[in-house]
């Protein structure tokens, strides 16, 4: 069988390509490693999704919208609330389980999207810059589908570099890239304790200054004076500073982010097995240490381990068009434009215990314009997520997961159009690409930005 668009990576960005090119009318196949849909969100347990909004405006709509709804009928998301951090100007918290049965849903109401799991990419076919086939391997042995367009959501580019597309790696100074993470879940605590510390110890956590809802819902940045002592008395090796928590939707949960794998690729396969028993290792000595040294941890438990580290940042691909610091500091808005992100740079050191983040102000946003999908010398291949055409900086920006289900949405759009128009991605027409987004709602008119 040969399918319209052949959509590698069933993330956040895979998914929203998959729906978009299957409502227009194109047939699509999705190929996913792991058993289900959500990548990140549901494997990496990532939440709350970041962010919707610029201000009081909302940049990111369409199908991710959609699936913040779902979710809501469910009772799995507060929805988009204020960032009590005021790192952005809106999270979302979900619950990572109840998004996997969205997808599914989602995905199942398009009968002409074919779903493969547990399968892997292991080869491809280019024709003078045209791919006609990918090999897929499984506990079946290898199979290959062909298809006239081919979308990469892999989030590590793994299609586009079996493709030979050209990538960079890490920071330019030593090609180092943002640390992995392990996500995990804990339960049994006592979030008045908590709130009562950070009241009396304002001056050891990041909180937004106008954010006093701390009992309605919290976000922990902070503990600094505790992870130092517990640093002086050999109970804390990990590389980080502080201790980075989200509430959960139900009573006494929080999704914990601070665990930080450094110096390794998500690219190399013994990297990353090394990267998962550190990890692991990494969420025993939390749970000592937040029984130990915490207020309202005392009595806590490990609920939930994310199937899998998270990776903030791994190949960046060589496109027509790259994303620039200066692009997002500036806050440039691109004739181009196909997605919109107001999130700031957040850049994990990729060698240490820092976190900077770089922004003007918190209600800023800037345009990403379609090029940064587009690979150069390849006619029918898209790069949607994580892997797009980027610097360090400004990917570092662009990363997340709701910018990914934008440009996913975009990207699935760009399929079917130049399909449709019998062009190269290169040469499709972007202008018509944006009408059709805005037909949707995915993207605003520069009106409701202004």
């Amino acid at each position: 069988m040969k399918y319209d668009v052949i959509i590698a990576g069933a993330g956040p960005s895979g998914c929203m390509a998959a729906l978009a090119a299957a409502r227009l009318g194109a047939k699509v196949l999705l190929i996913e490693k792991n058993a289900y849909p959500g990548g990140s969100n549901t494997a990496g347990m990532v939440c709350p999704l970041m962010t919707f909004h610029s201000g009081n405006k909302q940049i990111v709509r369409g199908i991710a919208q959609e699936v913040i709804d779902r979710l809501a009928e469910k009772g799995a998301t507060l929805g988009h609330i204020p960032d009590p951090l005021g790192v952005t100007s809106t999270i979302t918290p979900i619950e990572p389980a109840s998004l996997r049965l969205v997808y599914f849903e989602m995905l199942a109401q398009q009968p002409n999207i074919t779903l493969l799991f547990h399968s892997f990419l292991c080869g491809v076919e280019v024709v003078s810059g045209t791919v006609t086939r990918v090999t897929v391997v499984g506990k079946d042995g290898t199979t290959s589908y062909r298809a006239k367009t081919f979308i990469d959501a892999t989030g590590d580019g793994d299609l586009a570099a079996l493709c030979h597309v050209g990538f960079d790696m890490g920071r330019p100074s030593d090609g180092y890239a943002q640390p992995m993470s392990m996500i995990f879940k804990v339960g049994g605590i006592d979030f008045t304790e908590v709130i009562a510390y950070i009241r009396q110890n304002p001056e050891q956590f990041i909180l937004h200054k106008d954010y006093t809802q701390l009992e309605k819902y919290l976000v922990v940045s902070g503990f600094f004076d505790i992870v130092r002592l517990a640093k002086a008395h050999g109970d804390f090796s990990i590389p980080r500073d502080r201790v980075l928590f989200f509430q959960g939707l139900h009573p006494g949960e929080a999704f914990i982010n601070t665990s930080r794998i450094i110096k390794l690729s998500s690219i190399s396969a013994q990297d990353q097995s090394i990267a998962e028993r550190e990890a692991a290792r990494q969420v025993e000595e939390l749970m000592s240490f937040f029984k130990k040294y915490l207020p309202g941890f005392e009595s806590c438990y490990l609920a939930a381990v994310a199937d899998m580290a998270g990776v903030r940042e791994s190949r960046r691909i060589h496109g027509i068009c790259t994303l620039t610091v200066e692009d997002v500091y500036e806050e440039r808005a691109s004739g181009e434009g196909v997605a919109v992100c107001a999130f700031p740079i957040d850049i994990h050191d990729p060698a240490g215990a820092d976190l900077q983040w770089v922004r003007r102000k918190q209600d800023f946003c800037y345009d990403i314009p379609y090029g940064v999908m587009v690979p150069r010398k390849i006619d029918n291949l898209l790069v949607t997520g994580r892997c797009i055409s980027a610097t360090h900086e400004a990917l570092a920006s662009a990363r997340i997961s709701a910018t990914a289900m934008a440009l996913g949405q975009a990207a699935g759009t760009a399929a079917y159009l130049a399909l449709a128009q019998k062009v190269a991605f290169e040469h499709l027409d972007v202008a018509l690409l944006q009408r059709e987004l805005r037909r949707q709602g995915a993207i605003p008119s520069k009106v409701d930005l202004q």
